[in-house]
């Protein structure tokens, strides 16, 4: 029987291990730190607007504690920042049959990989051969180690799944969707991964506007600029993302409170509020890059990541820096 490895305990990750723990679907979560000992501890619990589940998993503290075999398949469910170290970590580890007899290495797994931006599918191509790009629109959180918040019903979150590099999809990828949609998910087989991933960058974006001082209308303005660039960087670059209204119309998620709880706080926000490392190079960097190597001016994003990236350095807490430290790009660039 299938069983998935997830890899990184965060929001996306936890959640993901506890679904398929309650759907009956087999999977081990690997974790670190205070996560990894508070669900040793007492399990993980998910906490829903209508009640808690506190879910026993198998969890993990990294690749030596645990035995793969050709019935795995690896979930990397790290932030996009930390995804490269996990792939070196796990891709060259020996691989077992049902017998016990060495079948080849992690590498020749399928692995699905769930993070933002663009860059860690070709990062996992370097060693994989079936990747499998995993868009996830979710309103999870992750703040209390040995706590995941899920407010979205009646799915957990919506997922876009296809192989990469774009391509129809395979009976791995139907396998997939059937795990994911058993689980709880709402699930969508696409066989244009890159259009998909492309569209969730162009909200993220705007993800560390959530740490800035500022007025919703600074950051609505702010927001629409840095889009914008995101956008022109990609037309020049030959980039076109998924529509929109498809992402849209695919999502129908519908929230409701949970008990203590403060809604709204994106991934990014999350990190820093843990005091972890900032994925702001593989969002907002993301689009420094491709406006650098295609000659595209992209100064709002470029501010932003070197304001989070600073931020970040000296661990700074979320309000350090403002929005209008933002607006006042666009000012300079017309005087």
């Amino acid at each position: 029987m299938t069983r998935y490895v997830v890899i990184g305990a965060g929001a996306v990750g936890g959640l993901l291990a506890a679904q398929l723990e309650l759907a009956g679907i087999a999977s081990v979560l690997v974790a670190r730190g205070a996560q990894l000992a508070a669900i040793r501890d007492r399990g993980l619990r998910i906490r829903r607007p209508h009640g808690d589940d506190v879910v026993r998993l198998a969890v993990a503290g990294g690749p030596d504690e645990v035995r793969l075999t050709t019935d795995d398949v690896l979930v990397l469910a790290t932030k996009a920042q930390d995804a490269e170290a996990a792939l070196i970590d796990w891709a060259w580890r020996p691989v077992h049959d049902e017998d016990g007899a060495p079948a080849g290495l992690a590498a020749d797994l399928p692995i699905l990989t769930v993070q933002n931006g663009l860059a860690t599918e070709d990062d996992a191509l370097r060693r994989f051969g079936r990747v499998y790009g995993v868009t996830v629109a979710v309103a999870a959180s992750y703040l209390v180690p040995g706590e995941v918040v899920n407010p979205s019903f009646p799915v957990v979150g919506v997922v876009w799944l296809g192989r990469y590099p774009d391509r129809a999809g395979d009976e791995d990828q139907e396998r997939f969707v059937r795990d994911l949609t058993a689980a709880g998910f709402g699930v969508h087989s696409v066989p244009d991964i890159s259009a998909w991933k492309a569209r969730k960058l162009l909200g993220n974006v705007r993800n560390g506007l959530d740490l800035l001082d500022g007025t919703d209308e600074e950051k609505a303005r702010a927001g629409a600029l840095l889009a914008a660039e995101a956008e022109a960087a990609y037309a020049t670059a030959g980039i076109v993302p998924a529509a929109a209204d498809a992402i849209r119309a695919g999502a129908g998620l519908t929230f409701a409170p949970v008990p203590g709880h403060v809604p709204g706080r994106l991934s990014t926000w999350q990190s820093f509020a843990r005091g972890t490392s900032s994925e702001v190079d593989h969002l907002n960097g993301e689009i420094v890059r491709l406006g650098r190597r295609h000659g595209v001016a992209t100064p709002v994003n470029e501010r932003l990541q070197r304001l989070l990236g600073a931020q970040a350095a000296a661990g700074l807490p979320p309000g350090t820096n403002r929005v209008s430290d933002l607006l006042t790009v666009t000012a300079d660039a017309g005087a």
